[in-house]
């Protein structure tokens, strides 16, 4: 099934963010990359910010996901098949540092994450917190290292069993 130009689009723009970084992304790159006409953007987001807006929450919901409860898998797509797709994460958090409407849906996200992984892991908030602060760390350490892994035995270090062992998912 051919996708929508407005999932080409969403993909587009995280390609190009992921690839070239904040300064290069822009509106004519994205329609560039998926191939639409100029205003395509405009058309389905109203505009750059509402592609932005797009894209983060594409990026919450299939990368998030399964962070904690698959660390392992996810590592390995987050630092490979989809190496571009996390770069873009990490540019996003950039841009939200000056960009208060971004910060604020970045952070409103990740507190989503953090109480999804305490309630999926039967962890306190504050623990939940942490250990979702500690896989960006390692994520962005091996980003920097240009690695396709974590450093050796990190994994573990983060609490053993709760992050190691299967976590149990919500019904």
């Amino acid at each position: 099934m051919e996708k929508s130009s407005r999932d080409r689009l969403v993909e587009a723009g995280l390609e190009v963010l992921g690839r070239e970084g904040g300064a290069r992304f822009s509106v004519r790159s994205t329609e560039g990359e998926a191939g639409l006409p100029h205003g395509s953007v405009r058309h389905h987001f109203g505009g750059l910010d509402g592609l932005v807006d797009a894209m983060v929450q594409h990026l919450l919901r299939a990368e998030m996901e399964h962070a904690l409860t698959r660390p392992r898998e996810t590592l390995h797509d987050w630092l490979g098949p989809n190496r571009t797709r996390t770069q873009a994460r990490y540019e996003l958090m950039i841009q939200g540092f000056r960009t208060p409407r971004l910060r604020d849906a970045l952070v409103a996200a990740r507190e989503r994450v953090i109480t999804d992984v305490a309630t999926d892991a039967g962890l306190p908030r504050d623990r939940a917190a942490v250990l979702v602060a500690a896989l960006d760390g390692l994520v962005l350490d091996a980003l920097l290292r240009g690695e396709s892994e974590v450093r050796p035995g990190a994994i573990g270090m983060l609490g053993a069993n709760r992050v190691e062992g299967p976590i149990p998912q919500r019904t």
